[in-house]
C-alpha cells in the first residue's frame, strides 16, 4: 500500500487500521518523551505553585469546591509524576486534558461566582489557544477540546469581570483557532504520512537485505550495501575450496527434475550452514559444485585453517545426512544403482586473488580469480586418483594447527596444468 492510499480518518486525524495506529503511538512516544519530561518538570512545579497561591494567598480555599479540587490535582500531579514510563505512556493524554481542562474550570468558575478579582487579562487568551495547539502533545482532537474546554470558561469570566469585550472575540478567540486548528491538523497528518512512509522503507529495505543475503550471503551483502553496489577488484591473499558431488550425473540421471532439485537444496542447504559457521563465503554455485572462499570479503585470519575445519566438517554432516536418507528411502535413488552413499570430494587452495565485482556494467557478479582459484579446482578433481575426499596443496598443510597437520597425510607431488612446478598434495 502507498503512502497516497493509506487511510487516515479526517477528522479524528488517525489511522482508520487500529493496528498501525497503536504501532504509531508507540513510535511517536518514542520520539516526544523527552519533550514530556521538560514539560512535566516545568508544569508540575509552577502548577503547585499556583495552586498554593489561590488556597493560600487569593484566597480561593475558602471555596470547598476549588479547594478539594486543587488538592485532588496535587495528588494526581505527583502520581502521574512517580508512575511507570508505561503508564506515562499510556494515560499522558488524558492526564493533560484533567489537568487542563479542571484547572481553568474550577478556577474560572470560582472566581465567577466570588469577589476576588481574576489576576489575568484577555491578551493571555490566544496563549491558551497556542499551549493546546502547538506546545502540548495533544492528539488533534484532543487538542481541540482541550482549546473549547479552558477558553470558553476562560472568556466568559474576563468579560463578566471587564476584562474584555465581546468584540474582541474575532481576536482573540477566533482567528487563533481558525489559523492554528488546521495547522494542528495538518501535522497530525503529516505525522503519519510519514511514519508510514519510513515503515515501507525500512519493511523494502530489510526485503531487499533478506533476499540479497538469500543470494550472495551475509557478510557479501553488507559489502554490497557498504559501498552502494561498487566494490572494487583488490589483490588479497585468500583460501579457495572447491566441493563436487561424487557420481553427481549416475545419481541424477534416472530422479525426476523435482526429485533432483529437492535432493541438491536439501544437501547445499546443510553445506551452507557448515560454510557459514566457518565464516566461509560462497561465490556460486554449478551444478553438484560451490565454490567458496576463506577471507574475502571479510578479511580473516588463519583463513587456511577454517577452509579445512569446514571441509572436515562438510563430510561429517554429510554422513549425517545419509543415514537420514536411509532412513526415509530416499538413497533407493542411488543405491538401486549399486552407489552406497553420497560422498564428496573437496580441493583446497591458498594463495593470492583478484577479489570483486566482474562482468559487465549491467551486470555484475562477486568474484575471485587468479592461479589460486585453478589450483583448487584442480586439487577437487584429482581426490578421484588418490581416492581421498579432502585435498589440499603444501600452501594449505604448512598453515594448519598442530592437530591438523599431524592428522593429514602425504599423498605426493603432482603435475597441475598450468604450473611448471609440480605441487605437493595432502589428505585428511
Amino acid at each position: 500500500m502507498t503512502v497516497d492510499k493509506i487511510k487516515i480518518n479526517r477528522l479524528s486525524c488517525r489511522f482508520e487500521d487500529g493496528n498501525l495506529e497503536k504501532e504509531f503511538l508507540n513510535y511517536r512516544w518514542n520520539k516526544i518523551w523527552k519533550n514530556i519530561k521538560i514539560l512535566l518538570y516545568f508544569d508540575i512545579p509552577v502548577g503547585f505553585i499556583i495552586r498554593l497561591d489561590d488556597i493560600f494567598v487569593q484566597g480561593a480555599g475558602k471555596n470547598i469546591y476549588y479547594l478539594s479540587y486543587h488538592c485532588f490535582s496535587i495528588i494526581i500531579m505527583l502520581l502521574f509524576l512517580f508512575s511507570s514510563n508505561e503508564k506515562k505512556r499510556k494515560y499522558h493524554q488524558l492526564y493533560f486534558l484533567f489537568s487542563s481542562i479542571g484547572f481553568m474550570n474550577c478556577g474560572a468558575w470560582t472566581y465567577y461566582f466570588s469577589d476576588i478579582q481574576f489576576p489575568v487579562g484577555a491578551g493571555v487568551l490566544p496563549i491558551i489557544i497556542m499551549l493546546y495547539l502547538i506546545i502540548y502533545p495533544f492528539h488533534f482532537i484532543n487538542g481541540l477540546i482541550a482549546v473549547l474546554g479552558t477558553a470558553i470558561p476562560f472568556t466568559i469570566l474576563v468579560i463578566s469581570q471587564g476584562n474584555m469585550s465581546i468584540d474582541q472575540l474575532p481576536y482573540l478567540l477566533f482567528l487563533p483557532v481558525i489559523f492554528l486548528a488546521p495547522n494542528k491538523r495538518g501535522r497530525e497528518i503529516d505525522f503519519r504520512r510519514d511514519f508510514f512512509q519510513n515503515k515501507t522503507l525500512e519493511a523494502n529495505r530489510q526485503l531487499m537485505q533478506q533476499t540479497l543475503k538469500r543470494y550472495f550471503g551475509e557478510t557479501l551483502t553488507e559489502k554490497i550495501l557498504d559501498n552502494e553496489g561498487d566494490i572494487k577488484g583488490d589483490n588479497i591473499w585468500v583460501s579457495i575450496s572447491f566441493t563436487d558431488i561424487t557420481s553427481y550425473s549416475t545419481i541424477i540421471e534416472h530422479m525426476s527434475p523435482e526429485t533432483a532439485v529437492k535432493f541438491l537444496n536439501e544437501y547445499f542447504s546443510a553445506m551452507h550452514d557448515v560454510i557459514e559457521k566457518h565464516r566461509g563465503q560462497i561465490i556460486n554455485y554449478i551444478g553438484d559444485s560451490v565454490m567458496v572462499v576463506f577471507g574475502a570479503p571479510q578479511k580473516l585470519e588463519d583463513h587456511e585453517i577454517l577452509a579445512v575445519k569446514c571441509a572436515i566438517e562438510m563430510r561429517t554432516r554429510l554422513n549425517e545426512l545419509n543415514k537420514k536418507w536411509d532412513e526415509s528411502e530416499f538413497s533407493r535413488y542411488w543405491k538401486n544403482h549399486s552407489i552406497d552413499k553420497i560422498t564428496a570430494r573437496t580441493g583446497i587452495h591458498t594463495g593470492s586473488v583478484i577479489a570483486g565485482n566482474i562482468g559487465s556494467e549491467r551486470m555484475l557478479q562477486y568474484s575471485t580469480i587468479g592461479d589460486t582459484v585453478n589450483v583448487a579446482s584442480r586439487l577437487e578433481q584429482r581426490n578421484k586418483e588418490f581416492s581421498t575426499e579432502i585435498l589440499f596443496s603444501h600452501e594449505i598443510y604448512t598453515a594448519l594447527t598442530k592437530d591438523l597437520y599431524d592428522g593429514s597425510t602425504y599423498q605426493g607431488e603432482i603435475h597441475l596444468k598450468g604450473r611448471d612446478t609440480k605441487t605437493k598434495t595432502y589428505s585428511i
